[in-house]
């Protein structure tokens, strides 16, 4: 993936009746990632099976007890009541026993990702190759023991599928938290930000595959790209503007600032306005971030990439600006009828230019 070689994990469903496939690509084995697949795989195949076999996988089941009966996890327990199927279990070291999925993973990896390939993306690969071969594999491949495709066989069998319900089912993990004194919240090592007015509030944390939504008394009070990496800070500007209109000197070396997560752009203008202004310079860029609320941080971005073009580095001047993106004035020449009728008959004098010609040659002067 970008030219470097990336570990995925495969999740496989197949339909017992006509062996229709679906595969979906995750970069870890968490259980939003399971959870994620199931949501994805019953969309794709327009329907709910009213049965499914499963090996005792950790993201499904807790602990082993006698015979099938099984300790499942909390949120596989709620997957199974908002989609209205049943889920038997192996028995514990009999893999064998989900006959048609067990070699599943590795008939994807021999036949659809052989060659090893070259993507920019999880969701390319997904997207562009799985899916499609998905789609290819139900066309060309016959169900065991007779003469028909899998695609035939799976318009009778999507027929008895459960209907899928209005909403689909939230693929997340969730964990209780607290805000911290830097206002972000810890999820999987890395820390995200929330309005600093929550410092010190206990939230709920909802750890989606590809975001994170932070809630506090039933509102969503922040969302952000989920990070994969480990001990990071994902920082939104605006959760701070508070703190920094109290404190505009803080602009300067705040965080959010500093590490990247905004445009050169701003911080290129809030130097040059620091550059002539000092502490009022600080204090006016945050009021001209606060905009944003109004406007949107592109908005912003495209009036600091203009005051720069214009050498425009005060608040005045970034406000015309911003005001002028937003809703365009031309500068159209006046319709003779509207020119003052003063003005439409005053005519210019012509210049003696002999008298530049005696200054240049040095002339009388006094």
């Amino acid at each position: 993936m970008q030219g470097e070689t990336t570990r995925v994990y495969l999740f496989c469903m197949e339909l017992s009746a006509s062996r229709k496939k679906f595969v979906w690509a995750y970069h870890n084995e968490q259980q939003e990632s399971f959870l994620d697949g199931f949501v994805r795989a019953f969309e794709y195949f327009g329907g709910v099976p009213a049965i499914g076999l499963f090996d005792n996988l950790k993201s499904a089941v807790k602990k082993i007890l006698t015979g099938r009966n099984r300790q499942e996890q909390e949120t596989f327990i709620a997957l199974q009541a908002h989609y209205v199927f049943e889920a038997e279990f192996c028995n514990a070291r009999r893999g064998n026993e989900k006959g048609i999925v067990e070699g599943l993973v590795g008939y994807v990896r021999r036949n659809a990702l052989t060659p090893v390939p070259d993507v920019m993306s999880l969701e390319e690969l997904n997207t562009q190759i799985l899916l499609p071969w998905c789609d290819r594999m139900a066309e060309v491949e016959h169900v065991p023991h007779t003469t028909e495709t899998v695609a035939q066989v799976y318009e009778r069998e999507r027929a008895v599928l459960h209907l899928l319900p209005l909403r689909p089912f939230e693929a997340c993990r969730i964990q209780a938290g607290t805000v911290s004194k830097i206002s972000t919240v810890t999820f999987d090592t890395n820390q995200y930000s929330v309005p600093s007015h929550y410092v010190g509030q206990a939230v709920w944390v909802k750890g989606f595959v590809d975001r994170v939504i932070i809630v506090a008394q039933n509102d969503v009070i922040a969302m952000h790209a989920r990070s994969l990496e480990r001990q990071q800070m994902v920082l939104e500007l605006d959760h701070y503007l508070e703190v920094l209109l109290k404190k505009p000197r803080a602009v300067r070396d705040t965080r959010v600032m500093q590490d990247g997560q905004v445009p050169d752009v701003f911080r290129r203008v809030h130097a040059k306005m620091r550059e002539r202004q000092d502490a009022e310079g600080d204090r006016l860029f945050v009021r001209f971030l606060l905009l944003h609320r109004e406007v949107g941080m592109e908005r912003l971005r495209q009036a600091l990439d203009a005051a720069e073009r214009t050498n425009t580095y005060h608040f005045e001047g970034l406000q015309e600006i911003l005001a002028q993106l937003i809703e365009p004035r031309p500068h159209a020449p006046l319709a003779v009828e509207q020119v003052p009728v003063d003005l439409n008959t005053y005519r210019v004098q012509r210049l003696n230019l002999q008298m530049y010609n005696r200054l240049s040659s040095g002339g009388d002067h006094q």
